[in-house]
């Protein structure tokens, strides 16, 4: 019979704590439900509070959770009851450390459990304790059981509810275990020796993803997904660099010219389907297929498609159009005065010359991929455009002077204009103008694909997640606020770093013109980063781009700005009562000044500041940083198949120079320029891995049927105060996202990019 007392008997010496622990993460398209079941989870509640005479509470015995199984692959909750003597004096639980005993073995070592959240009710009372962390024992071989075990921290702490920040602490026991954890931590992400780095922007202190701490790492769904992409795609351009290999054994390897735009539209289908793209996309690139050509497309897609950053209104001519200007035909800017014009702020630029400064030409692997050694020509190339009164509003945006020149071989500068709308396709004027446009667009590909997209869409979020996990406690309300935006950044980029962007092992340098001086290129972008290009409303202003008409990314980035600087100052407005709390949070200090040195030492801290002294201005910083990492990167990462993989439109590489001012252009000289098969395959392989999102992202707005998750559940602001204001924010988002669906009803080709079901919360490709 058992003798053991009843629940009834024991709740009135005791005190009941009924502990609830998460695992796992949620992953709707997972068809499997893994278990972890290598070890005991043991939780200990207010550790350290008896050795502190101020604490308010006791330290309890450890709560021994054994022989349980634990979700991996889905989100799991195992829970029991645990009695604990009221005369022990534990009382509300304010901290938590929790630790994993491996089970008995050779060693004792176990795979990381990934641990969502703590929950204990004690009193009636919940109280929620994230972590987001994984968690491994410690093994047998090691002689610190403070030190990292497998990649993992040795154990976790965590604090109830809304965390706080550290001036605010009145118990030593919550404050002695963050300085605990944050140092240990900190030993775990080192930053990059200083003088390995040099003027780029600061990276993690490793060279190999594998190496990293495991919560610096992706889930396993994304790792699983990113090794699958990359190696279908090799093995879909395998078979064309080995039939060049064979056909040149045998004699003379096969040039695979596109002989016409016709004939590249139908083999683009081909390749879509090769490599995976979705019916979706093979159909966009079909329909800018049709239109890229007219100019008022190719002013569209500066302001709608995925580079628009480097625009701005001409307030006065520099020397770069001085010796171009004049010859600009009456027809190209509606028989207006280019002076009025100019008066009028309807003329606008991109110039990209700077950017490509020292870049040389590429094509090294030209002859491995396609059996002939080629010369892929990097162009200085610079566009004047004009807001047209005469046009329709649609069509109201055009280029009207291109600068071209091949400073590498020190050829002159040339200059390009449209010609008059009733010439034929096949005229030579046309066609001259037509291959200045795509010497352009191949410029832009290497300043996007490097300066936009890596440098300012992720190397930069890198920095600012290196020193957060350096620099906030896990339980300071501003690491809750910003994790769960940081997540996967460090991965990713150290991905690239490995397999992507390495000096033997270069992706770009097997299509992209600028693809063989990535270092170069790499230093140039960096050095064009600055804080206020990265606050939405000025930037766009101090570019003079308000009146730019159809700027889609403009209008969505702008209300975007506003909801994220909303629900980020009702965040900060919990934690911080006046610019005093600001100064005094050592914690935030030291996390601004780290991302100036080293983060953004090389090139002079990138006009960040190195200290805040007020709510408005850590407001507008928090704000920088989560639209960059989620709204920027999404709205320049996320449309590169549409217009990027139909190469005509935007060739990542030419085989042939600029044109000179005097040169005949025909369409087979065009057809010969473009890149051939494999390396117009190898960029949407590319593409392919890079444009799209992780089978575990987590988006602003849920869209269930498309098994897109929401933010609530990847939050580790989880008082009730903090999810409020994440609900207000969301419910906003969704109002932008009807404001977008209606706005792109009957469009030709949508622009929804930037509607908040299709922004990923994070930087994670």
């Amino acid at each position: 019979m058992d003798s053991s007392p009843s629940r009834a008997v024991l709740a009135v010496s005791s005190d009941v704590y009924r502990v609830y622990l998460h695992t796992g993460f949620d992953f709707p398209e997972k068809g499997t439900v893994k278990k972890w079941d290598q070890g005991t989870i043991k939780i200990t509640i207010n550790p350290g509070a008896n050795d502190d005479p101020k604490a308010t509470v006791k330290q309890s015995d450890e709560l021994v959770m054994k022989g349980m199984k634990y979700d991996i692959d889905n989100e799991g909750t195992v829970d029991l009851e645990f009695f604990v003597d009221k005369e022990k004096g534990v009382g509300e639980p304010k901290l938590v450390k929790i630790e994993i005993e491996g089970k008995i073995s050779s060693c004792g070592c176990v795979d990381p459990l990934y641990i969502r959240e703590v929950d204990i009710v004690w009193n009636q009372v919940i109280y929620r304790f994230p972590i987001h962390n994984y968690l491994s024992s410690v093994c047998c071989g090691s002689s610190e059981k403070d030190e990292p075990q497998h990649g993992c921290a040795p154990y976790l702490y965590a604090q109830s509810g809304g965390g706080s920040v550290n001036h605010d602490e009145l118990e030593g026991f919550i404050k002695t275990a963050r300085d605990k954890e944050l140092n240990i931590i900190k030993s775990m992400v080192p930053w990059e020796r200083e003088d390995r780095v040099g003027p780029i922007c600061g990276y993690v202190g490793y060279k190999k993803y594998n190496d990293l701490p495991r919560f610096l790492q992706f889930r396993q769904a994304w790792i699983d997904a990113f090794a699958s992409s990359i190696i279908e795609g090799s093995s879909n351009l395998l078979p064309a660099v080995h039939f060049n290999y064979v056909s040149e054994y045998y004699g003379k390897a096969l040039e695979r010219d596109f002989k016409s735009f016709a004939d590249y539209m139908e083999c683009f289908v081909y390749m879509g389907e090769k490599v995976g793209w979705k019916k979706t996309d093979i159909k966009d690139g079909l329909k800018v297929g049709h239109i890229f050509q007219q100019d008022p497309e190719f002013g569209r897609q500066i302001i709608q498609g995925p580079n628009s950053t480097k625009l701005w209104k001409v307030e006065e001519l520099s020397e770069t159009w001085k010796a171009g200007i004049d010859k600009i035909p009456s027809h190209v800017i509606d028989g207006e005065d280019i002076d009025t014009v100019i008066s009028d702020g309807r003329l606008y630029e991109i110039k990209n010359s700077g950017t490509l400064e020292g870049v040389k030409h590429g094509g090294k692997l030209s002859k491995a991929l396609t059996g002939y050694s080629q010369t892929w020509y990097v162009t200085h190339a610079d566009v004047l455009l004009f807001h047209s009164k005469a046009r329709p509003e649609e069509e109201a945006f055009v280029p009207v002077l291109i600068r071209l020149e091949n400073k590498n071989d020190g050829e002159p500068e040339t200059f390009w204009y449209p010609p008059e709308d009733n010439v034929p396709k096949e005229d030579p004027t046309y066609l001259a103008w037509l291959f200045a446009k795509m010497h352009f667009r191949c410029a832009d590909w290497g300043v996007y694909s490097i300066g936009t997209h890596y440098v300012r869409a992720h190397a930069q979020n890198e920095v600012f997640a290196i020193s957060m996990y350096r620099n906030l406690s896990s339980s300071h309300p501003l690491f809750r606020l910003l994790k769960p935006h940081f997540q996967g950044i460090v991965g990713i980029n150290c991905q690239a770093r490995e397999s992507l962007i390495a000096p033997d092992n270069n992706a770009f340098a097997q299509f992209m013109s600028s693809g063989d001086d990535l270092p170069q290129l790499l230093v140039n972008c960096c050095k064009e980063l600055h804080y206020d290009n990265m606050v939405v409303p000025t930037d766009f202003e101090t570019r003079g781009l308000k009146d730019v008409p159809n700027y889609f990314f403009r209008d969505d980035c702008e209300a975007l700005w506003e909801i994220l600087l909303s629900y980020v100052k009702e965040m900060v407005d919990l934690s911080y009562s006046s610019d005093g709390d600001v100064t005094e949070d050592t914690e935030l200090q030291s996390f601004v000044q780290e991302i100036v040195d080293p983060g953004f030492k090389g090139f002079g801290g990138a006009g960040f500041p190195d200290s805040l002294t007020s709510k408005e201005k850590l407001v507008e910083y928090l704000t920088v940083l989560i639209f960059n990492v989620s709204c920027f990167h999404t709205g320049v990462n996320f449309q590169i198949n549409k217009y990027l993989g139909y190469v005509p439109n935007a060739p990542p590489s030419l085989r042939t120079p600029p044109p000179k001012q005097d040169d005949v252009i025909t369409m087979d000289h065009i057809m010969q320029s473009l890149p051939q098969y494999e390396c117009a395959l190898a960029a949407m392989i590319s593409l392919e891995v890079l444009g799209n999102f992780s089978p575990i992202e987590r988006f602003y707005v849920e869209t269930k049927a498309e098994h897109k998750l929401g933010y609530l559940g990847e939050n580790m602001a989880v008082s009730e105060e903090q999810e409020g204001c994440i609900k207000r924010m969301v419910l906003r988002m969704e109002g932008l996202r009807d404001t977008i669906t209606k706005r792109n009803v009957g469009k030709y080709l949508a622009y929804n990019v930037l509607s908040p079901q299709n922004i990923p919360i994070t930087t994670q490709t």
